[in-house]
């Protein structure tokens, strides 16, 4: 049974305990994912649930307190054969063990793993050009502001867009003084052909900028998607975000795949490639898509 802990619902802690194992099992995983309370606690609880949908072994799940070691009796004799770790404080926090084992982490920052696979969450590029293309078939290009830590992530989609005929233009930043001069010239120079892709916030955003790029949008006509559901309901065409189930299930498959030795790859990142999607009717109506029943089919929510 894991240690009581007050955010879970009770429902949660039943399910739990009977997700949880002992680690002495042969095939066993251990997962690790912050303690943290409601409403952020349901984005693991619900993790969790996808996980289990598709691997169905053994399994360990252990909350981390925040700025609290983690023990390295976790990986001592008979330990796990895989690790996950839920999001960067986790996979901060394993780094000091060194893990000899496969580790999954859903974190950004890099690591010296010597076995690591990846789950980004960022949109899979192919299943970006399916949204694309059944919102906005007619789109040409795409515009973009983006740091270089995401220079890898861009190159794939660029490569996966051209393929298909869609060009991608992107305006590197490191801040936000560089993200507002950017987005000022993607404004500036867009037709109507294109769109223009918020793909994240933090330093390279905040919400003057953001009111500022959605009503220029607005004027011009322009349509925006963006990784935010929230952008959708002030006037973005669309918006991609996690389906915190769907990146379990992906999650639990990386486990399968790890448990069976993890290929000749020591490294490999995956982007999701289930998630929610939020379109804005009225902002549709407004450049003039006709936006077909089918294409709506799916959708999670229509403004």
């Amino acid at each position: 049974m894991p240690p009581f802990v007050p955010w879970l619902t009770p429902w949660a802690l039943i399910w739990i305990a009977l997700l949880t194992s002992s680690r002495a099992w042969a095939e066993g995983v251990l997962i690790l994912h912050p303690e943290i309370r409601e409403p952020y606690a349901r984005i693991y609880i619900d993790t969790l649930a996808g996980i289990r949908q598709s691997y169905r072994g053994a399994s360990d799940i252990v909350p981390v307190l925040p700025a609290r070691p983690l023990s390295a009796s976790l990986f001592g004799e008979g330990g796990p054969n895989v690790a996950v770790a839920l999001g960067n404080g986790v996979t901060r926090a394993l780094i000091p063990l060194n893990p000899q084992i496969p580790v999954i982490t859903t974190g950004t920052i890099d690591t010296p793993f010597p076995m690591r696979r990846q789950l980004a969450y960022y949109p899979d590029p192919p299943m970006l050009l399916e949204q694309l293309r059944r919102f906005q078939p007619g789109v040409e290009r795409i515009k973009l502001v983006a740091s270089s830590e995401i220079s890898d992530y861009v190159d794939r989609v660029s490569k996966v867009l051209g393929a298909a005929g869609v060009s991608l233009e992107v305006c590197p930043a490191e801040g936000l003084r560089e993200a507002a001069a950017c987005y000022q010239q993607l404004l500036e120079q867009a037709s109507s052909s294109e769109a223009l892709w918020i793909l994240q916030g933090g330093r390279l955003l905040e919400p003057a900028l953001l009111s500022l790029i959605l009503d220029v949008a607005w004027k011009r006509r322009l349509p925006i998607f963006s990784s935010n559901p929230a952008h959708a309901g002030r006037g973005a065409l669309f918006a991609l975000y996690p389906d915190n189930e769907a990146a379990g299930r992906q999650i639990g498959m990386l486990i399968e795949e790890c448990l069976r030795g993890c290929g000749n790859e020591s490294s490999r990142v995956s982007y999701l490639r289930e998630m929610k999607v939020v379109l804005n009717a009225r902002t549709s109506r407004h450049l003039g898509l006709d936006i077909a029943p089918e294409a709506r089919q799916g959708v999670d929510l229509v403004l």
